[in-house]
């Protein structure tokens, strides 16, 4: 369902456990709001434990200690918001799996948000158009870059706003990633192709290992 719609969060809950358990652990899973996390996370904690991922959220521990404990497990799922969608470095197989819940548009009352679109309307611009998607692809880039840290990485972006194929300005966020494959419909067609992907990925690791 779009993010406004009131089963959304009944929905995502499900489909953040399905991709966690794809990717095998090894997710960060941005969100924009504290809410939304802290419901989600009460709701996965457990079941994700029971099929032996570690749940970490933000606020558990200080940052720089909750990415020690991320990196050094890689059955290690992260919830987190704001500040994570940039400036986590986490290189190798700990992260392979990046889950955007919602493209990340700022609160419109923050008064300094305000200050810009009162700004814009006088000047007789879409304020939305003209500062609140392009903010929100600055930040969606940001969370995008937490995935592929060298060259020898890999992995999938999980993105579970609708939005971003129904709206008009979704082709802005497109646009904005680098090359990639980019897969798209159905949540059972999209699973089992990133599914397919991790398999095939998986396999050629171990080949690898093997020949080393």
């Amino acid at each position: 369902p779009s993010p406004d719609h009131p089963d959304f969060a009944k929905e995502l809950t499900q489909l953040v456990k399905r991709s966690i358990e794809i990717s095998e652990g090894r997710a960060l899973v941005l969100f924009t709001s504290y809410s939304l996390l802290r419901r989600l996370f009460k709701e996965l904690q457990a079941p994700l434990e029971a099929g032996g991922f570690q749940a970490l959220m933000q606020g558990q521990a200080p940052r720089h200690r909750l990415l020690e404990i991320f990196r050094g497990d890689t059955t290690s799922v992260l919830f987190a918001t704001d500040s994570f969608w940039e400036g986590v470095d986490v290189v190798g197989e700990s992260l392979e799996n990046v889950i955007l819940t919602k493209l990340p548009f700022s609160v419109p009352k923050e008064p300094v948000i305000e200050a810009r679109v009162e700004a814009l309307e006088r000047e007789g611009k879409n304020p939305f158009l003209e500062y609140s998607v392009p903010q929100a692809v600055i930040k969606f880039k940001q969370g995008f870059g937490r995935l592929i840290r060298s060259r020898e990485g890999f992995g999938s972006i999980m993105i579970f706003d609708r939005r971003i194929l129904e709206k008009s300005y979704g082709k802005v966020f497109l646009e904005s990633l680098p090359d990639c494959q980019v897969v798209s419909g159905e949540r059972e067609v999209v699973f089992g192709k990133v599914g397919d992907f991790f398999l095939k990925l998986r396999k050629a690791r171990k080949a690898a290992k093997k020949k080393w």
